[in-house]
């Protein structure tokens, strides 16, 4: 499950009080949950996952949730987030 970390935004982005970090510690289906959370209340979520070995981050509101993947709303556009390449089946 390597590739993605997660942190909730709830207020500040600059209060490290406000932030819950999100590890890989976590299964896929607690990851998936903490982001089902997200999307519920419409939080903003930190996203930092590895593409084309490169790290690319997320700063963003969850727009959809589907079983093959998530949608983020980013600065005019929308990026798509694949479940499977990021939360491989165990």
């Amino acid at each position: 499950m390597d590739g993605l970390f997660l942190s909730e935004h709830t207020t500040s982005l600059s209060e490290d009080k406000k932030k819950v970090n999100m590890t890989s510690d976590l299964t896929k289906e607690e990851k998936l949950v903490l982001i089902g959370q997200l999307y519920a209340s419409q939080l903003q979520g930190l996203f930092i996952v590895k593409e084309d070995k490169r790290k690319a981050t997320y700063l963003e509101q969850v727009t959809e949730l589907s079983p093959k993947e998530i949608t983020l709303k980013t600065a005019g556009r929308y990026q798509l987030l694949q479940v499977e390449k990021y939360y491989p089946s165990a």
